[in-house]
């Protein structure tokens, strides 16, 4: 008969020790990421995608008037992610302080991307990294190109990734409790809240789940997470139901709509698998921004298997990848969700190899990889990439009468809203919104005052026809850089 030594417990004097060899190590992680990716966050990335104007707009309407939107609420997303970011600008009156709008957002973005460093540092300990290689997966998520260029931007995806490593780090906690299941299961229903795609992750979560829970109590555990994980997502299709929109039906939004369009409705980007493809374009350009991290992660996925540990970590970036092969629609921010993976891999692999074989990985990093990343945050932090759209605003501001209609990007649309104008108009609701056509355009074209945007591609104005008549009796009367301020003269 063979004998186990058990570990002696630990007591609250090593715990506490080390705990403080570990702080020891994150803080400097988390100061020199809070300047990599705080310096110069209002100027770059530029403003290159509506949808960070779109939630904290969005934001805004939950303090200014209580509602969920600053149009009508369609259910595109759960709304947690912009409740949060009303949270943090009420509590600093964000909007009030801010030098435009997105910037609040942006701020919260930054509060996320460093509680996700410190919870992935957590996370790659329960892992069985040891401290030296935690801080490498640290600092390969927090500093890559591809991450810094993200984790500024207002994006859902940010929110929902950090309520994901949360959720894996709870699941992977040494006590193998009761409680770790049920705190798993909260974090993951707000990952999913924040953002629905986050779902697909469950099944990684559920394998790491497994192996981190005790084979006498595991049905418990995985019932308490299922129950309380089913329970915390269904309040939004009973919060759907309880406003009678879970359903179509006449003069109303419904969720159930929104799903089939998410789902089906919307035109796909094409697979991963196809050179001309939309998502194989925008895959193209995340490699673009940094050719090394997430090519070494998914390179990594299949010896990840034969490492116990990073099993489920491996299937999570398998099925992101997975999911980009089958041809339907791929958001801009996609790639999100992908880093922490990708940074553990790389760090958690290459922690299990022999000192000789990782001196070359570890040289052609020195030689190629940090000399690249750090030119790259060079340029980024000298580049005023929003300078243009804000001139613009400024301009309207200025020479505009806070009473007329302008069309104008969502960017724009709240700091026009914040300086007093009464009608600005977002221009994806031209056309589409019933409710602005008739209040704010009851004339159509003639309706418009002032149009400020960058040119429009002709298969987006051919949707909005009343847009493109607006722009056909326009002349120019200012323009800064990409963006022209057109007045409406027909």
């Amino acid at each position: 008969m063979t004998a186990v030594l058990e570990r002696p417990a630990d007591t609250s004097e090593t715990v506490v020790k080390r705990d403080r060899r570990s702080w020891y190590v994150l803080a400097p992680l988390l100061l020199v990421a809070g300047l990599v990716n705080g310096w110069n966050l209002h100027g770059w990335p530029g403003r290159i995608n509506d949808d960070e104007g779109t939630y904290v707009d969005q934001a805004w309407a939950m303090l200014d008037h209580g509602s969920l939107a600053h149009y009508t609420y369609w259910y595109d997303h759960p709304f947690l992610g912009w409740a949060i970011i009303a949270g943090y600008a009420g509590l600093t009156d964000g909007f009030a302080r801010a030098p435009s709008g997105v910037m609040v957002g942006r701020e919260v973005m930054l509060i996320a991307v460093l509680v996700s460093c410190a919870l992935l540092f957590l996370l790659a300990r329960r892992l069985g990294f040891n401290r030296a290689w935690s801080a490498v997966a640290v600092a390969l998520f927090a500093l890559s190109p591809l991450a810094v260029f993200f984790h500024r931007m207002v994006f859902l995806d940010n929110l929902a990734t950090m309520f994901t490593i949360a959720a894996l780090a709870a699941a992977a906690s040494p006590r193998r409790s009761v409680g770790a299941a049920l705190y798993s299961a909260v974090w993951f229903a707000g990952a999913v809240l924040c953002k629905e795609t986050a779902v697909i992750l469950l099944p990684a979560l559920v394998w790491l789940l497994v192996q981190h829970t005790d084979r006498r109590t595991r049905a418990w555990n995985l019932g308490l997470f299922g129950v309380t994980f089913a329970g915390l997502v269904a309040s939004y299709p009973v919060f759907a139901l309880l406003k009678n929109e879970l359903v179509p039906g006449d003069g109303h939004v419904s969720l159930s709509w929104a799903l089939w369009w998410q789902l089906f409705g919307r035109s796909g980007s094409g697979s991963l698998l196809d050179p001309s493809s939309g998502t194989y374009a925008l895959a193209h350009s995340w490699v673009d921004l940094d050719p090394y991290l997430l090519l070494a992660g998914v390179l990594l996925v299949l010896p990840a298997f034969f490492v116990k540990p990073l099993r489920p970590v491996a299937l999570a970036l398998l099925i992101q990848v997975a999911m980009m092969c089958r041809g339907g629609y791929l958001p801009f921010a996609y790639v999100i969700a992908m880093l922490p993976f990708a940074a553990l891999l790389v760090a958690g692999v290459l922690s299990r190899l022999r000192l000789a074989f990782v001196a070359v990985p570890a040289a052609l990093a020195l030689l190629v990889v940090v000399p690249a990343w750090s030119t790259t945050m060079y340029a980024q932090s000298k580049t005023d990439g929003s300078a243009n759209s804000r001139a613009a605003t400024k301009w309207v501001i200025d020479h505009v009468p806070k009473d007329r209609v302008v069309v104008t990007d969502d960017y724009i649309w709240l700091d026009l809203k914040l300086a007093g104008f009464t009608k600005p108009v977002w221009l994806w609701k031209v056309d589409t919104d019933p409710e602005v056509m008739e209040k704010v355009l009851p004339a159509g074209a003639a309706s418009i005052d002032y149009v400020v945007m960058a040119g429009q591609a002709d298969s987006t104005l051919a949707s909005l026809p009343t847009l493109r008549q607006g722009l056909a009796d326009s002349r120019v009367v200012e323009r800064f850089g990409e963006i022209e301020i057109r007045q409406v003269t027909g």
